[in-house]
């Protein structure tokens, strides 16, 4: 296999920070697609991380989590990862370019915890990756937040290291943040909270995640890797931003792939295995902006490109999705459900009537239990709804979407917001 060269020339390089619970630097314009150049990706280990360290519980299996993490990724796509250990302690600062290392460390070096200044209390850990102008990624640095305390037990008020690892090595690979709440690439990463609540399933790649570094590094199987592309305009003839696209398997419902529109509208689906899928589109988060809508079905298969492409009117409705949970508590990540079972399941946003809402799924697998809708008080600057959802005993694991339909019809959407484990 060809070996990755980290041949800076004369190029000017750029970098980006992505964080767990973070975005992109703000301001900065950053491109769709980068990836390594090569399929062998070399990665060093600081000691900061192989020796004691206050930031890791005691007893924790730090290595074997740094392996598992990686090999989460290079199982699926035509990559290789070669480790080393290396006494390197910092990430490489903000400039034309690093020193060609791509480290993981968890030190507490000047330029280590600079990272953090902002946010040392919320993020559980940065990646800085440079890349040239002709989007190949040349480095990737990962900071474990030293303000923060990791374990690989479950320990509570620690965060997951190997899930957190598994998060930043999609950055290095090249992925952004992904709008699908069950992804490893989902912005929002969790403390461990009790035993009782442990999820290590944060730990697995989601159909999503697969689909995203496939489609950036292929893999060796001849039903992938296939790909959806079109163009959401608005009824005025502009192109569509600010939105998202994501794709479902026809006959589950399952999440299967997930994308940011560009600024012109265009959007591409990659990484897509052969067979026929539902495609959505909705709003970004935002005030007032919680429009959701079917977009198109469409069958992929021997490696065509299928254009799926609609004008549309996102004007926004007036009920807001933005939170989901259970045993009366809210947050912006995943809930995890069990086959054969009826679980309680609590909505948060904005002008969310039991009265008047209803809920709906893009699965045969889910539905909800007759007159289970209520209302629940959270107080004046929340609206929040309950209900009881059965799940089939055949649903297969994975992700899928929850819907909510004012009575104009109107919906707003959370992508992948349950997962069967």
């Amino acid at each position: 296999m060809k070996k990755v060269g980290l041949i800076l020339g004369l190029l000017v390089l750029t970098a980006a920070i992505y964080g767990s619970s973070g975005a992109p630097v703000p301001g900065k314009v950053e491109p769709q697609r980068i990836r390594w150049k090569g399929q062998v990706i070399k990665v060093a280990i600081s000691t900061s991380l192989t020796r004691s360290n206050p930031n890791i519980k005691v007893d924790s299996d730090v290595i074997a989590a740094i392996r598992r993490s990686l090999a989460a990724w290079q199982n699926v796509a035509d990559i290789e990862f070669q480790i080393d250990i290396s006494d390197k302690q910092g990430v490489s600062p903000s400039g034309v370019a690093g020193d060609g290392v791509s480290l993981i460390t968890i030190a507490s070096t000047p330029e280590n915890v600079l990272l953090f200044n902002k946010d040392a209390e919320t993020v559980s850990a940065k990646t800085r990756v440079f890349y040239n102008r002709k989007g190949f990624i040349t480095e990737a640095d990962i900071v474990l937040n030293p303000f923060q305390q990791f374990s690989t037990d479950g320990a509570y008020g620690t965060f997951d290291l190997q899930s957190t690892l598994t998060h930043e090595i999609g950055h290095l690979l090249g992925l952004k943040h992904s709008g699908v709440l069950g992804a490893a690439m989902s912005e929002n990463l969790g403390k461990n909270t009790s035993a009782d609540t442990m999820d290590f399933e944060s730990r697995v790649l989601s159909d999503s995640d697969v689909a995203a570094v496939r489609d950036l590094y292929g893999v060796d199987d001849e039903a992938c890797c296939q790909a959806v592309s079109g163009k959401l305009t608005l009824l005025s003839g502009k192109g569509a931003k600010n939105l998202k696209v994501w794709a479902e398997e026809l006959e589950t419902g399952r999440v299967m792939a997930q994308v940011d529109v560009d600024a012109d509208g265009n959007y591409r689906l990659g990484g897509l295995t052969q067979g026929s899928y539902k495609l959505f589109w909705k709003v970004k988060n935002g005030p007032g902006r919680s429009t959701s809508s079917e977009l198109d079905t469409v069958d992929v298969e021997n490696h065509d490109l299928k254009p799926a492409t609609q004008k549309i009117n996102n004007e926004p409705t007036k009920i807001i999705l933005d939170y989901i949970g259970t045993n009366s508590q809210l947050a912006e990540s995943v809930v995890a459900v069990t086959r054969g079972r009826e679980q309680t399941v609590y909505l948060g946003g904005k002008n969310l009537d039991a009265d008047s809402i209803s809920i709906d799924f893009n699965s045969p697998y889910f539905r909800i239990v007759s007159s289970s809708l209520t209302g629940q008080d959270f107080g004046p600057d929340i609206s929040v709804i309950s209900f009881v959802v059965m799940v089939d005993k055949a649903a297969p694991r994975g992700v899928y979407s929850i819907f909510a339909a004012d009575g104009n019809g109107a919906k707003a959407a959370l992508i992948g917001a349950l997962k069967v484990q």
